[in-house]
This record gives structure tokens, sequence and C-alpha cells, in this order.
């Protein structure tokens, strides 16, 4: 009977447009769970009375970007609070964040009761990992607890995150990002957030550079010839060359590359930039896979088995077909190299990044500005 009388303790999750808040959706009554199990835990070490289910509500908005390219939740969590009646807030962001000149996980205002998570900084995090951060953070503004440290050496060493104070608040604490691995799982993290399937789509002028190229060389005997004389090991270095051709003429043409600016310019240049180039060179290898598929079975619907091996002075079989598909999207993709000039920058860009990085590029910042 006690156990109904206690009021819930609400979580209002908010997120940015896009993969965050899909993410969030799928994670709130994970997160639930989660609290309820962890809570239960402890009551049963601390022998203490339960103080009430959790209940986590999405909003179904986000909060604009600041001038420091962060969101300024801090400042609008007293606001929400008391309009939506939350006891916390968390906020759910796909881009990445830097706090006092460093990669951050999280940033949460005891104050405010309320916390910013990076998702990035998971890396590849499936539900089950982002509900888990999320607890971590919801626990430590209804306790004032910071999680422990790995009880180990060997964990301590292999960690990717450090608890940090605010220099600007003390009563602030950050969770940054640490060592290479940090920086690999904040790069894919931005990766997936930056989704490079839907860049495919985008590139339709690109695709039809490369459906015509590659269709002339399916029906030119003299590609014929060159597939059929050429080893596997040089097929795949033109595949990967002509992959890599197309990633850098999208990275240039349609001014992907970032320079940034300010403090620990070097590392954004690279984490950045980084992600960008994966992106990207995901994305041509998706279109080179699909070109390839197209011109395969075009191969085998209209070019004659007989007629094939009378031209190769051989006989045919299904890998000849193969080669012949192979080399044929290697000069396509080169060809949608030169049919991508024609794409919109614009669109390019904004199909590229995620919608808060895309809004985070298009900032001007101050010089001395730490924030990515």
């Amino acid at each position: 009977m006690g156990q109904q009388e206690n009021p819930s303790r609400t979580v209002g999750l908010i997120a940015d447009p896009g993969i965050a808040d899909a993410m969030a959706n799928r994670v709130a009554r994970r997160l639930e769970e989660v609290l309820e199990k962890l809570e239960e835990q402890e009551e049963q070490q601390e022998q203490e009375e339960h103080k009430g289910p959790w209940e986590v509500t999405v909003a179904p908005f986000s909060l604009p970007l600041g001038d420091s390219g962060r969101v300024d939740l801090a400042g609008k969590a007293p606001e929400l609070r008391q309009k939506h009646g939350w006891d916390y807030i968390i906020y759910l962001t796909d881009a990445p964040h830097y706090v006092q000149q460093r990669p951050v996980r999280s940033v949460i205002a005891a104050e405010t009761a309320s916390a910013v998570l990076s998702m990035p900084s998971l890396g590849l995090a499936r539900p089950r990992s982002v509900a888990k951060a999320l607890a971590e953070l919801v626990r430590e503004l209804s306790t004032g607890l910071s999680p422990a440290p790995p009880p180990t050496p060997l964990g301590r060493a292999m960690s990717v995150h450090a608890s940090r104070e605010d220099s600007e608040n003390e009563q602030n604490r950050i969770s940054s990002i640490e060592g290479f691995r940090g920086r690999l799982l904040l790069i894919s993290g931005m990766v997936r957030s930056n989704r490079p399937w839907k860049l495919v789509p985008r590139l339709s002028s690109a695709m039809a550079g490369a459906v015509a190229t590659g269709a002339f060389g399916v029906f030119y005997t003299s590609i014929w010839s060159m597939a059929d004389y050429l080893s596997n090991q040089r097929l795949g270095l033109i595949t990967v060359s002509s992959i890599l051709i197309l990633t850098l003429w999208l990275l240039l043409h349609n001014r992907l590359w970032e320079s940034p600016k300010g403090s620990r310019r070097r590392e954004r240049l690279v984490v950045y930039n980084a992600a960008t180039v994966l992106t990207v060179g995901f994305a041509a290898a998706a279109m080179y896979l699909l070109l390839f598929l197209a011109l395969l079975a075009a191969s085998l619907i209209v070019i004659d088995q007989e007629y094939l091996a009378y031209q190769l002075h051989h006989g045919v079989t299904l890998a000849d077909y193969v080669n012949l598909a192979w080399l044929a999207s290697s000069l396509g993709t080169m060809g949608g190299a030169i049919g991508s000039s024609f794409e919109n920058v614009e669109e390019v860009q904004r199909a590229t990044f995620s919608q808060r990085e895309y809004e985070r590029r298009n900032m001007d910042f101050p010089l001395a500005e730490d924030a990515g």
C-alpha cells in the first residue's frame, strides 16, 4: 500500500530531430525498467523504502542551438521543469559535444536537475547501451552520487571516460572522452548519426552518370576482353581507386571538408573530417554495390553466353559475367564523380550530416570558442 502512495518521479527526455529522437522513443520504456531495477537493488542493499515509480516522457520538440554551437539546456531547464512538471530533464543530442576544450560524453547540471548526453560518444550504441547511459545520468541527478570508477587498474586504464568538474561551474560535472579508443568511438558514433545510407538517394545525378558510363562498358567488347584479362587483384585495386575518386570528388566539390578554428583545432580537424570521409566513403561504396548488381543483371540478360564465349575465345561461366560487371562498375563509378557535379551542394551537405551537425557547420564562432 505504501508503494502506491508514493508519487512517481518524472524524467523529461528531449532529443535532437532525427536519429536521436528516434532513439529516445525506443529507449523510453527501457529506461523506466532500468531505473526501477537499479533502485530495487539499492533498496535491497540499504533496506530503504520504495520511493515511487519512474516515469519517462519523450518531449515532442527539440531545443535550438546556442551561439556556442551547443544546446543551452541549463538556461531553459527551470522553465521546462515547471511547465511540464518534470523532476529531471535529459537532452539527447546526435552532435559531438566539446566542453573545456575536451570532447565529452555528458554534462550534468545538478543545480537545474538536467543533463546532456552526446550519442556519438557511445559509438555504435544499441538501445540497451543508450538506456544504461541515460539511467546513470538520472541516478546521479537524483542521488548526487557520480558513478564509481572501474575497481581495477586495468579497468581504469581501458576506460574511455573520465569524470571531471566543470571549471566554469563547480556544481556541474562532465564526463570527458579519453584516449585513442574514445576518439574511435566518437568518430563511429558521428558516422552513425550522419546516416550514410540517406546520402545515396540524393546522388541521383552521380548515379545516372555511373549507370550511363557503366552500361557503355558492359556493351563494349574491348571492356569484355580487358575484364577477362585482368586479375582479381587488379580489379580490386581499380574498385578501391574508383570509390576513392568518387569520395574525394564529393568531399571537395560539395565543400564537405571542414577547417575548425579556435582552441583544440587539430583534434577537431581530425575527428570531424574523419567522420565526414567515412560517411561519404560508405555512401560511395553503397552506390558502387548497387551499380554492380544492376550491371551484372543487365549483362546476364542482354549478352548471350555463346556470343561472349566467341569474343573471349574460351568457355564462359558466371565468373566472367561477374568480372565484366566488376570492371564496368569501377569505370561507371568514376563517371559518377563527374555526374555528381550537377548535384545541389546544399542538398548534398544536408544529406551528409545530421541536422544538428549541418546547423553547427553553418554557424560562425569566435576564434576563442572551444565548443564543437
